[in-house]
């Protein structure tokens, strides 16, 4: 009996012609062969077809369609897979040879995992290397971090399609990431991890659609921690909102929580996290000094911002003792 493909990989494009040779030919050339890559081309002006269609492999299902977004282009995507498995890949990104294999190898010994991403090497547009993302890789850590930041490098994911049918597809509300609300949605469903060998070449540039956040909310990260970080917790009288302010420096939307306060909310989060995962108490431990670390910083720079600079307070001295002296002189 002839069995359909192992892992759908959908690849979004919209004007990639110069980096899209690349990102195609590094799935193609995935040890683990059992795929199906579906490519959608989102109503691209430049060459991107052009370079789609030289490619001659029966894995390949190339849609076109008139521009509709990212978001809505990856559920587009997610209704024509047929694997068990979900892989992504961006248009401008080069995945290693051994990715698939070494992320399907991990997601079947682990049947409670439902998303795998992998650390990345990142690249400028002409490929010299700037740093890496070095990101988290046990699932307590990485359920901590998504209650105030992303830590899945979106091109290097695979995921279970049964878990979309859990928890929905990718959202088009542009108040959030569509990534990193899909990836908190999971969370919740189920065990997520990343691998810690480096599996993808992650290209940044001006041009890049992971770059480009103008279609974003400037609140969207702090929008998304606050909601998972109410979802874990449920307590409102927790001060989360200032947590979530100050880790992400929207001064104008923290209320001035003591450090004290602070620290304790950090523990509420803490010790709901080692509820969840009891074995992993000093790992979580370890994770909640990181975040004071951060949080304390944060209330250090505001402290200095707010304190008058020894020139403006020479000035102000200045300036009274000559409206003593001479009124008229700072009055004109």
């Amino acid at each position: 009996m002839k069995t359909g493909p192992f892992i759908s990989v959908i690849l979004p494009v919209y004007n990639a012609q110069p980096f899209l040779k690349e990102a195609i030919e590094s799935i193609l050339n995935q040890s683990y062969s059992n795929f199906e890559f579906i490519i959608i081309n989102d109503g691209s002006t430049d060459d991107s077809e052009k370079t789609i269609l030289q490619f001659n492999d029966s894995r390949i299902k190339y849609f076109y369609q008139q521009n509709k977004g990212l978001g809505a282009t990856l559920n587009i995507g997610l209704s024509l897979c047929t694997g068990k498995y979900i892989a992504r890949q961006d248009q401008d990104d080069i995945s290693y040879p051994d990715r698939f294999k070494k992320q399907i190898d991990f997601l079947e010994k682990n049947p409670t995992m439902v998303l795998l991403g992998t650390r990345a090497k990142i690249l400028t547009e002409n490929s010299t290397e700037i740093k890496y993302h070095k990101h988290a890789t046990h699932s307590a850590d990485l359920k901590f971090d998504l209650l105030f930041d992303n830590p899945f490098v979106h091109s290097s994911v695979i995921f279970k399609k049964s878990i979309i049918d859990e928890v929905g597809i990718y959202t088009i509300d542009r108040n959030l990431y569509e990534d990193y609300d899909l990836w908190s949605r999971m969370a919740l469903n189920g065990e997520v991890a990343n691998l810690p060998d480096i599996l993808l070449d992650y290209r940044h540039h001006a041009k890049g659609l992971s770059t480009n956040s103008s279609n974003f909310k400037d609140d969207a990260l702090f929008e998304q921690g606050l909601k998972n970080t109410k979802n874990l917790i449920r307590d409102l009288s927790t001060p989360i909102i200032d947590l979530q302010a100050l880790f992400h420096w929207k001064k104008e939307k923290y209320s001035g929580t003591t450090i004290t306060q602070l620290f304790e909310a950090l523990d509420v989060i803490t010790n709901k996290l080692i509820s969840m995962y009891p074995n992993e108490k000093d790992r979580l431990t370890k994770r909640k000094k990181q975040y004071q670390k951060i949080i304390r910083s944060r209330l250090n720079t505001m402290a200095r911002r707010n304190q008058p600079s020894f020139f403006k307070m020479l000035y102000l001295k200045i300036e009274n003792k000559l409206l003593k002296l001479h009124p008229h002189v700072i009055n004109n």
